[in-house]
């Protein structure tokens, strides 16, 4: 039914937070129970953990790949992602080496599979090979049945399979998929991609379950418990006493709270003897028009006396490579940013802890 010693080496190896310990057993458990249940027949298994955002939803599917491959021999996992941001993100997840990889606290090592590499001779024989446990990773745009040049790459017949990269997906008996950002997918032909692989099961992980699919919850671990456990920082709104909201008086809010934050963080660590850490704004615009007078703004000398002159970073969908490296860097002790200006580029799969103070310059429902 489910092999406590395995769940007891990932839960140590991985270190994993209580909650995400429960989620993985969820996981095996409800598994087990659809496949025995009277009258099964081979269909997908489909449950969705609704975990708060910062509690280690990554961690959950880095449980269950070492789990099953430990536990039942499963080679073959996929993990399907809403967009670029988190896809680069996850990469870095299951990447060796990697100074944000999970893998020193997993037993297995998978290869990774995407759009970019699977058509090479030399993952055929990674496919074919028992022994090696392979983890494919996509956005689910690249699973869409063609209507672009990227949707075509994976219905487009390979001669080294003998098929269309997606119907070998489709093919595995064992396959498990993650659906990372779950809520996403309801929309009609992103559910279809998914499904259509018929999976043995189909995990989704979000910390905002839609209505149409609280049927299928099968663990919930919400945020207020997460910040009463303190696995995530305490949200606090402040607003003004006056009715001056332009944009200079936010901004400039804004960097005296971060101050404030920035001394309670210095406190704390020389208490403590920890490293340094730099707080870090994140100002949310409506437009890269907007982003870039804000920016301008900030690193103005008539903003307070110019000290943030080369300590902000403009994130946007045009934002060079330059930036996308700083940007990845942020939370290094040497790292020169204090603001980062986005638009809609970071909401989901963008994961820093030195964030301390956010300014949204735009109506908001989150």
């Amino acid at each position: 039914m489910i092999d406590r010693d395995v769940v007891r080496r990932v839960t140590a190896d991985l270190d994993l937070r209580e909650p995400n310990r429960i989620a993985l057993e969820t996981v095996v458990l409800q598994l087990h129970a659809h496949e025995t249940r009277e009258g099964y027949a081979s269909d997908t298994f489909e449950g969705v953990i609704d975990s708060a955002v910062g509690v280690g939803k990554t961690y959950i599917m880095a449980a269950c790949m070492d789990y099953f491959a430990e536990a039942e021999g499963i080679r073959d996992f996929a993990v399907v992602v809403p967009g670029q941001t988190i896809l680069q993100k996850t990469l870095r997840n299951f990447s060796e080496g990697d100074s944000k990889s999970l893998l020193p606290g997993m037993d297995i090592r998978p290869v990774l599979i995407t759009s970019e590499n699977f058509r090479t001779p030399a993952f055929r024989s990674v496919m074919d090979d028992d022994e090696q446990v392979r983890l494919y990773l996509f956005t689910v745009q690249s699973l869409l049945k063609p209507t672009t040049k990227a949707h075509r790459r994976t219905h487009k017949y390979q001669e080294t399979l003998g098929e269309a990269f997606y119907e070998h997906l489709g093919g595995l008996t064992d396959l498990i998929v993650f659906a990372d950002e779950h809520h996403v997918y309801d929309a009609k032909k992103f559910s279809a991609a998914i499904r259509d692989l018929k999976p043995r099961a189909l995990i989704g992980l979000t910390g905002t379950p839609t209505k149409k699919m609280e049927d299928r919850v099968i663990y919930r671990y919400p945020l207020a418990a997460a910040i009463a456990d303190e696995y995530v920082k305490t949200p606090v709104i402040v607003g003004r006493r006056d009715d001056r909201d332009d944009a200079k008086i936010k901004l400039l809010d804004g960097v005296h709270l971060l101050d404030l934050k920035q001394e309670s963080l210095d406190r704390f660590c020389e208490a403590r003897s920890l490293p340094t850490v730099n707080a870090v704004m994140l100002v949310v615009a409506q437009s890269i028009e907007e982003a870039g007078e804000y920016a301008a703004l900030l690193e103005s000398e008539d903003f307070e006396d110019g000290r943030f002159v080369g300590r902000v970073l403009e994130i946007h969908s045009k934002s060079a490579d330059e930036e996308l490296a700083k940007l990845d860097a942020v939370e290094d002790p040497d790292s020169s940013v204090r603001v980062i200006v986005a638009v809609d580029k970071l909401k989901e799969g963008w994961d820093v802890k030195n964030v301390y103070v956010i300014a949204s310059m735009r109506a908001s429902v989150s």
